[in-house]
Formats: C-alpha cells, sequence, structure tokens
C-alpha cells in the first residue's frame, strides 16, 4: 500500500490546482482520473463548447462582409475538419494538465477511485493510503427519466457529433440549452427548443427577453411550458411526443440538457457516512471540508457555484491552508460574474432586479439599449443592452448585466469595480474610450428608472 499526505479525486481544474499546490508545499500527492485530465471544463465543458461557439460565430461575419466590401464567394463549411481542430487543441490541453502535475511533483493514477474507508483509496487494482482526502470528482449531466431516453444524447455527447444534425431538438432552459441552440442554429441545424418552464432562471428580465428574440430571429423553435413524454425511434429518426399539447416532433438527434448533477455515485460515500444534500451532492462547511475531519470536498461536486474559477480557487485556498499552513481568506461565493455563449452573448455580476430590492430598499437603474457602431452599415442590426443596478443610499453599483458582442469580457472588468465598491459616481469620473461599447458604462446622465421595495 502506497501512502500519501493527499489523495485528490478528480484530474479537473480544480483536483489538478489543489494537487499541484499541495505537492509545491512539499506534500506527497496521488491524483486519480478515470478519463483524461481537464475534466469538464477542458475535455467536455467551457473550452470545446467556447471553440464551436467561435465556429459559429463566423456565420454572421462573413454575412456581414459585404457592407464593408468584401466579396466572398464559394463559402463552404467542413464540420470534421472543426472537430478535428477542436479535439486536437483537447489533446494539447490534456498534456499540458499531465505535464504540469506531474512537473509539480504528483502523481497521477489513472483509473476509478473508490474509498475504501476514511483514509484508504482504492483505485483499479492499487490501494493508497490517504492523510488527507480530497474529493473533486466534478458534475455529470442529469438523466432524463422517461420512456426512450436511451435514444437521447446529453451535453458530453453532442460536440463529438460527426455530422451536423438536420433537425434537432433540445430539451431544457438553462445556459447549456441555450447555448447549443444558437451553435448548432447558426451552424446549418433546424433547431427545437423544448422548456419546462421559463429560459434561464436567475438571469435578468430585460436579458432573457432578448435572448427570447434573437433565438427566434434566428430560426429557433421554441415549446414552452412543456415537457417530452416519450421518445421513440423510426429510421433513425427520433419521435418525441409532447405531453401538454400531446404534439409529435421529428429530430435526427435529441439533446437532453436539463441541468448537472453531483458525479458521486460509485464513490462509496454513503458507507462512509459522508452527508450530501438534498440534491445529493457533498456537504461542506465554510472550510470545504465533510462531515469527516480528514475529508474535503471542492468544486462542482458540492453543486453550490459550478464554474471553473471557483473550483480552481477553492483548490488553491485548501491545499495553501492544509500543507501550506497559510491562512488564506475563504472563497466568497458573493459578486461572481457569469456568462452565457449566446449569440450575441450575455453577461451578469451581481443581482438580478428582483433579487436585489431584497436587500436594498431603493435602488436606481441605470440602462441603454443601442445598435453598436459595427452593426450601424449591416442589414441585420443586433442590438446591445446594459445596465447598472446602484444602491440609491451610498450610490454604490451592486450588479451589472450586458447583453452584446463582448458581453464577458465587459463584465469581468466591471466586477473589479463592483469588488471594490465602485460607485456610479467612479463611472461618471471616468474618461471614455471611443468609440467603443464599453464606453456606454462611463457615459450616463441619470438613471432610467427608480425601483423602490414594497
Amino acid at each position: 500500500m502506497q501512502e500519501f499526505d493527499l489523495v485528490v479525486l478528480g484530474g479537473g481544474s480544480g483536483g489538478v490546482r489543489a494537487a499541484r499546490i499541495a505537492a509545491m508545499h512539499g506534500a506527497k500527492v496521488a491524483l486519480c482520473e478515470k478519463d483524461r485530465m481537464g475534466g469538464t471544463c477542458v475535455i467536455r465543458g467551457c473550452i470545446p463548447k467556447k471553440i464551436l461557439f467561435y465556429a459559429a460565430q463566423y456565420k454572421s461575419i462573413l454575412g456581414n462582409a459585404g457592407a464593408y466590401g468584401w466579396k466572398i464567394k464559394g463559402i463552404s463549411k467542413n464540420y470534421i475538419e472543426l472537430i478535428k481542430n477542436k479535439n486536437l487543441e483537447l489533446k494539447r490541453l490534456e498534456s499540458i494538465y499531465a505535464k504540469n502535475s506531474k512537473k509539480a511533483g504528483v502523481k497521477i493514477f489513472y483509473n476509478e477511485a473508490v474509498l475504501k474507508s476514511q483514509n484508504i483509496v482504492n483505485v483499479g487494482n492499487k490501494q493508497l493510503l490517504a492523510k488527507k482526502i480530497i474529493i473533486a470528482t466534478g458534475g455529470t449531466p442529469k438523466d432524463l427519466d422517461i420512456e426512450g431516453k436511451e435514444y437521447c444524447i446529453n451535453s458530453d455527447q453532442v460536440m463529438e457529433l460527426k455530422k451536423i444534425p438536420e433537425h434537432l431538438s433540445i430539451i431544457g432552459s438553462g445556459y447549456i440549452a441555450i447555448e447549443f441552440a444558437f451553435i448548432f442554429a447558426a451552424l446549418g441545424s433546424n433547431v427545437t427548443l423544448i422548456c419546462r418552464k421559463s429560459l434561464l432562471r436567475g438571469f435578468d428580465d430585460d436579458l432573457i427577453s432578448l435572448i427570447k428574440d434573437s433565438l427566434a430571429l434566428n430560426g429557433v423553435k421554441i415549446y414552452y411550458n412543456e415537457e417530452v413524454k416519450k421518445i421513440s425511434l423510426k429510421k433513425n429518426i427520433k419521435k418525441l411526443v409532447l405531453k401538454s399539447s400531446n404534439k409529435t416532433l421529428y429530430s435526427n438527434e435529441v439533446l437532453v440538457a436539463i441541468g448537472r448533477v453531483a458525479n458521486v455515485k460509485k464513490l462509496n460515500l454513503k458507507k462512509l457516512g459522508i452527508k450530501l444534500t438534498k440534491q445529493e451532492a457533498i456537504k461542506v462547511d465554510i472550510n470545504l471540508k465533510t462531515n469527516l475531519n480528514n475529508i474535503f470536498a471542492i468544486g462542482d461536486v458540492t453543486d453550490r457555484m459550478n464554474l471553473t474559477p471557483v473550483a480552481i480557487a477553492e483548490g488553491q485556498f485548501l491545499s495553501d491552508r492544509l500543507f501550506g499552513k497559510l491562512k488564506m481568506k475563504r472563497v466568497s461565493l458573493k459578486n461572481i460574474g457569469t456568462a452565457v455563449f449566446s449569440s450575441p452573448p450575455i453577461s451578469s455580476i451581481g443581482p438580478n432586479e428582483k433579487e436585489a430590492l431584497k436587500t436594498y430598499k431603493n435602488l436606481d437603474v441605470y440602462e441603454s439599449k443601442f445598435t453598436s457602431l459595427k452593426y450601424s452599415i449591416v442589414n441585420k442590426k443586433i442590438p446591445t443592452y446594459i445596465k447598472l443596478l446602484v444602491n440609491s443610499n451610498n450610490k454604490r453599483i451592486i450588479a451589472a448585466h450586458m447583453f452584446g458582442e463582448e458581453a464577458p469580457e465587459i463584465i469581468q472588468v466591471l466586477a473589479i469595480a463592483i469588488q471594490a465598491n465602485a460607485t456610479i459616481n467612479h463611472f461618471n469620473d471616468t474618461m471614455a474610450i471611443h468609440p467603443t461599447v464599453a464606453e456606454e458604462f462611463v457615459t450616463f446622465k441619470a438613471p432610467s428608472r427608480k425601483l423602490k421595495r414594497v
């Protein structure tokens, strides 16, 4: 039996960061990964999805080229080439994750890990004795529990399709469903979106309204307040029967994007007595510790804020605290920016209007909707919308929301200002860079609306 100061379960962004930092502090570290280094984000999430997003954007770029004097003839797309190049990039990143871990002194075991006891991890046919364990096994796509679910694909599989489906049905209304609706509509699919409730729960209502308009503009058919009753297969065509209307839809592929769940099923947690939440995620305290003193959990497996940078920050904090003996500031889950890579994308930092009014009695809303210079001379106008929520009492900016090109890049910078407790006066005192879209955030004359908690 090999002994380690730390055994990390999961080679994703959070697990790798935790393992590397612990090793750099002098700990003897093992990392167990059953699939590929890089985890959800690098191999089957953020990175490949963003590459497909970029590919989809070329439809708009090429379509507008004529207005800017470019005559382009004989345009064609090669989806197989796109997937090949995407996979080459993933392989490169996977190699970097493994190389950097080994360079730091981490020993990697490529096999599925199971907790045998509080201190013993079985990985393949080997047993590892661990003083401390960090579970960073991430999340996995949630299954659809209906007749014919075996005919569906999930968000991992959709990025490995060999061809663009002529008809694609997407079940879901969250950011994964919305992003793939836009991507495949731009790549040439006839896309149908089946939503049990409204789109993008938790996002600002004005952003959601603009997303609905943009989906329609991109030819996406949406069924609201609907569920799929059953799916059957006939001659490679999937037949979907809707529950409320009893309407029948036909698709080449059916993507299930109804959320993700913590990847804990095979870890043996219940037998060890590790407490789980109602959603079957691992329950942790403010120091990311489970109810067992030497076992910790980070990232999506805790199902709190399922974002790659959060998992990385948690991995860094935990290993610095455990092995660097550093008094690290705990990872705050407040004011974390997020984005949906739609066409165009949306991005937010801070609460929406309804949420903000639960905390603040009086709000000033600064907002603007306009057509950016880029679209001023093209036929297909794409609007940009920006919004700041300001605490009326002290003028501090508490939230920023944006619909438009480069929204995630711009909101990322605004997140720094919000974290630093900037006020609307700071924004107004900032000289604009002209002509840009971002200058709109520093050229407001007055609030467009005032909100008061009733």
